[in-house]
């Protein structure tokens, strides 16, 4: 795996579960990073100290990313910081399994937001900021859900979104060397799907997979990694699935 020595990262939603992981793994390849979430939590204090062990620098922000303003300050904050970014990771989601007939306008607009909504905010705003780069990489995180008709239609449409997204900012973003990609997960154990996976409905998403078995955090942070490698030039509007060949 190639080193990001001297580079920035920015995770969203990386309080806990696969963000995290992200921030952790990009720490430990030379990368100083940037903890965002709705939230603070007990974990992030852990990782904060973590990433410090390894001799990097990390700045925690509270931001929610479907606010512009918000998002607005964060990057600002952070070159104020670091100086710049050079990958942002839009990982920030939520999910709300409710069935079609009885979900809510705020089910589905939490959903669609908080998914969606935020990685176009957050790419939005970081654009004139890569535009200056000489190679700047962005990875969104969408879902299997987004390919497939699931169980739950807010969070399959906005991860179909997700991929939408990626391919067409992928085309904004080429003349500047701005390379755009996602990474699909299928179903990965996180503190966010652990409750579900003991359900019936949780245990047949699971046996979609070839391997019978649900993925792991690293499977995805590692896909991550590699997307957002600069030891690569010609991969961009790609969509890398993670899902132990559902798909």
């Amino acid at each position: 795996m190639s080193s990001f020595k001297a580079k920035v990262a920015v995770v969203t939603g990386s309080g806990r579960g696969i963000g995290a992981a992200t921030i952790r793994r990009f720490a430990e390849l030379g990368a100083d990073v940037v903890i965002n979430d709705i939230a603070f939590y007990a974990e992030t204090d852990r990782l904060i100290a973590e990433v410090e062990s390894v001799g990097r620098r990390v700045l925690r922000v509270k931001a929610d990313v479907t606010n512009r303003d918000q998002v607005r300050q964060m990057f600002k904050t952070v070159y104020d910081t670091f100086g710049h970014i050079d990958i942002l990771v839009n990982n920030a989601g939520i999910s709300r399994m409710k069935d079609f007939e009885v979900m809510s306008d705020e089910d589905w607009d939490s959903v669609v937001d908080t998914n969606l909504k935020s990685m176009f905010i957050t790419t939005q705003e970081v654009f004139p900021h890569f535009k200056k780069n000489e190679k700047s990489r962005i990875v969104n995180v969408a879902s299997m859900s987004g390919q497939l008709a699931g169980p739950a239609i807010n969070y399959g449409v906005s991860k179909a979104g997700v991929i939408q997204l990626t391919k067409n900012t992928a085309r904004y973003g080429a003349p500047y060397n701005i390379l755009v990609n996602a990474v699909a997960p299928g179903v990965i154990l996180t503190e966010m799907t652990q409750e579900e996976l003991q359900t019936p409905l949780g245990q047949a998403q699971v046996n979609l997979s070839l391997l019978k078995r649900p993925g792991q955090v690293r499977d995805v942070v590692e896909g991550i990694m590699f997307l957002a490698s600069f030891d690569h030039d010609y991969i961009t509007a790609h969509t890398l699935n993670i899902n132990g060949g559902v798909i």
